[in-house]
């Protein structure tokens, strides 16, 4: 769905909801009014004539003391009904504080969103604050907010755009802002979002993600080349495709995730973890993976020319038929248990290295 769809989608939902919370405020009004009137004629009634019945089956017979019974039970319900008079008063005024709150939120969330398409480039980063403080306070707008800044990143910053354009530069500030602003969202999908975060086909080179957490996003096709991706959370994550050349990716969490085609030439992936990836025909290519975790990964067809494997654990790793993958850079790994390798590497590593395919310690 493109930021115009979303945006449209946002406004058949959200705009008839100004007209909604109107009623609602005329609806409490009246309803206020006629409890007031109702309540009033009770208590006239009930002073009236309840304190009466209530003495006259003691048979007091003395005016004196029978005016002064009546007048205690007055007293007395008085009270009862005062306390329950303050109690409606209360529910009454959180209920309009409510309702009004709800629209200044609707107003400030329909300003924020045209902020989004001004040319200036200082309102529109004005408009992304706004909808970050918006989705902090409102938890219905939370995602359709999520949704209104990935669009607007998918719309802006694509790489099909972009990448056509002869002089490239790295992700504009309205583009980082948005990634920032992801970056410290409340929620993480399942965990209070319905849904991934959808930035496929999007241009982000040198953007700061360092420590978001992306898991299950959609970054198929993305340009991160150069970007600061360390401790990142991509667990199950879509990278196919992606740009990640000379982008750092040390101590990212990269367990289930997708990077099928990927571009890695040049990453540091120090202390990474890539548990059960799909790396089948990415380009490793000078790639930093000193220390990284390759167990249960998948690298067929997989490009290792001059990468760095030292102390790397590739146990249970499929690496068949990869390019560029020689027998002095497995050499240096933490472990080849049960990994799966070409006889043409694997035949001369057990006859020079018998100790790298017994099962490592725990």
């Amino acid at each position: 769905m493109d930021f115009k769809e979303v945006i449209k989608k946002y406004k058949q939902f959200k705009i008839p909801s100004l007209s909604i919370i109107s009623e609602k405020a005329k609806q409490y009004s009246k309803t206020s009014l006629l409890i007031v009137v109702i309540f009033a004629v009770f208590l006239v009634l009930a002073l009236q004539y309840v304190p009466h019945w209530q003495v006259a089956q003691f048979g007091i017979m003395n005016p004196k003391y029978l005016a002064e019974m009546e007048n205690n039970y007055r007293a007395t319900l008085a009270q009862i009904f005062g306390g329950v008079a303050v109690g409606i008063g209360i529910y009454f005024a959180w209920g309009n504080l409510t309702t009004t709150r709800e629209g200044q939120i609707t107003e400030r969330f329909t300003r924020a969103v045209d902020q989004l398409g001004n040319e200036n480039m200082e309102i529109r980063l004005g408009g992304i604050y706004a909808l970050e403080r918006i989705s902090k306070e409102s938890e219905k707008d939370y995602w359709p907010i999520m949704e209104i800044l990935t669009a607007y990143v998918r719309k802006n910053s694509s790489v099909e755009v972009i990448e056509n354009v002869e002089t490239q530069t790295m992700a504009s500030s309205d583009i980082q802002a948005v990634l920032t602003v992801i970056g410290r969202r409340k929620y993480s999908f399942q965990s209070g979002e319905p849904s991934y975060l959808d930035l496929h086909g999007t241009y982000l080179e040198g953007v700061n993600l360092n420590g978001v957490n992306l898991e299950r996003a959609n970054f198929t096709g993305v340009n991160l080349n150069r970007a600061n991706l360390e401790r990142a959370n991509f667990k199950y994550a879509k990278l196919d495709g992606a740009n990640l050349e000379g982008a750092s990716l040390s101590y990212a969490n990269l367990e289930n995730a997708n990077l099928i085609k990927t571009n890695l030439i040049f990453a540091q992936l120090y202390g990474a973890n890539l548990k059960l990836a799909n790396l089948s025909s990415a380009y490793l290519i000078y790639a930093n993976l000193r220390k990284t975790n390759l167990e249960w990964a998948f690298l067929k067809c997989a490009y290792f020319s001059k990468a760095i494997l030292e102390g790397a654990c590739l146990e249970k790793a499929y690496l068949v038929e990869t390019i560029g993958l020689s027998v002095d850079q497995l050499s240096r790994v933490k472990t080849l248990y049960n990994t799966e390798l070409d006889e043409e590497l694997e035949i001369p590593l057990r006859e020079r290295y018998p100790a790298l395919f017994e099962k490592p310690d725990e």
